[in-house]
């Protein structure tokens, strides 16, 4: 299978899903015929039937074959992609597509995959989609990545605010240090992330 494909027909171009729509609704009122609509809309006779019969649902959005895991499920996959990569816990190529099989599975969806695990082809078109890229992130001590997490910022302030309390310290600035993480040794992976084309993170 080829990465870059290009269509060699305009087939289904002729009519929109609200047309499709229209006359689906307009075929079970009694208002045409199955044969009167495919002259009108150019519409194959074919599809009218899976339709008016429901053996088909809506047209799809898009051309050819329908996507692997639903539109909107790939978009909040994209955006939980971009937001590991904001605070600084990058997917590689390989965790993206274990999170996708592992998801496939689980909610049982009828999916191109063989045995359930996301191919070259279907990442590579991912990337295109949702505005990906591979890059290598850069080097952030795993300590400082690990200091992002909400609750344990929470936790900390929760616990300075006690300390505060505790020791009368509110009103006496002059009596409160300050230390950083200097010297911290943990080095980051190496491992290259997939995140938002065109952005440089952590």
């Amino acid at each position: 299978m080829v990465r870059n494909y290009i269509r060699k027909t305009r087939r289904g171009d002729a009519y929109s899903p609200s047309d499709l729509d229209h006359v689906v609704n307009s075929i079970k009122t009694g208002a045409m015929t199955i044969y009167r609509a495919h002259k009108m809309y150019g519409i194959p006779k074919t599809t009218l039937y899976y339709h008016v019969t429901g053996k088909r649902g809506s047209k799809s959005r898009t051309q050819g074959r329908p996507p692997a895991i639903p539109p909107k499920e790939e978009e909040k996959l994209g955006d939980c992609i971009k937001t590991m990569e904001k605070w600084g816990f990058g997917l590689s190529r390989r965790e993206v597509i274990e999170v996708v099989s592992q998801y496939v599975t689980e909610n049982k969806i009828q999916c191109p995959f063989k045995n359930n695990i996301p191919g070259d082809e279907w990442f590579s078109s991912l990337k295109k989609r949702q505005n990906l890229s591979i890059k290598k992130p850069q080097a952030v001590e795993y300590p400082r990545k690990k200091m992002t997490d909400p609750f344990i910022v929470y936790r900390y302030f929760s616990l300075l605010k006690s300390t505060l309390d505790q020791l009368e310290l509110h009103d006496k600035p002059n009596r409160i240090w300050n230390l950083d993480e200097t010297s911290f040794s943990h080095d980051p992976c190496k491992t290259k992330i997939v995140g938002a084309r065109g952005i440089q993170r952590c």
